[in-house]
């Protein structure tokens, strides 16, 4: 048996060499860096509701996106590193926590775009409370989104969340 399989390696192995092999892509560029320093404070509307005083969110953080390319010098995909770190502040508390991920963009031949993310997004005294990941799907043609799919507790308003951020803030 394992005779057989070692000489069925080999004669793949040779026959593929035997072919030219395609040039290879152009190295990913990375780019679009933005710096984001916790300087502005603003009011978030949605937890002022939620929660019944006032909340005011700092973000600090960077971005940034790699593009990857085919042989011919054509975008394959784009992928964004975010990597921010919130700080919400009511009138009697703080809380800090990180959002970071990775999103990735494929523009394909249909005309669509299709959009990966994945992140810890809410973490409150190390309980993880909004993780997941996600993909959506976008008519770039018409401009409207036309699949989505969400699995984990992914964002803020998710139930439960905003309770949990509301009773953190008090």
């Amino acid at each position: 048996m394992i005779p057989r399989i070692a000489a069925a390696s080999i004669l793949a192995i040779s026959t593929a060499l035997a072919f030219s092999l395609p040039s290879s892509a152009a190295p990913p560029e990375r780019g679009g860096k933005q710096v984001f320093d916790a300087d502005v404070e603003v009011v978030d509307e949605f937890l002022t509701e939620a929660c019944g005083f006032t909340v005011t969110a700092r973000i600090a953080g960077h971005y940034f996106e790699t593009v990857f390319f085919d042989k011919d010098g054509s975008v394959t995909r784009v992928t964004a590193h975010p990597s921010f770190r919130s700080t919400l502040t009511s009138p009697t508390a703080t809380i800090t926590t990180a959002d970071v991920g990775l999103d990735r963009f494929v523009e394909n031949e249909d005309g669509t775009l299709s959009i990966f993310g994945t992140g810890i997004h809410l973490k409150i005294n190390g309980d993880t409370k909004a993780i997941g990941l996600w993909r959506l799907e976008v008519d770039l043609r018409i401009g409207e989104l036309i699949s989505e799919e969400y699995h984990g507790q992914f964002d803020v308003g998710a139930e439960g969340t905003a309770d949990a951020i509301c009773e953190a803030l008090s």
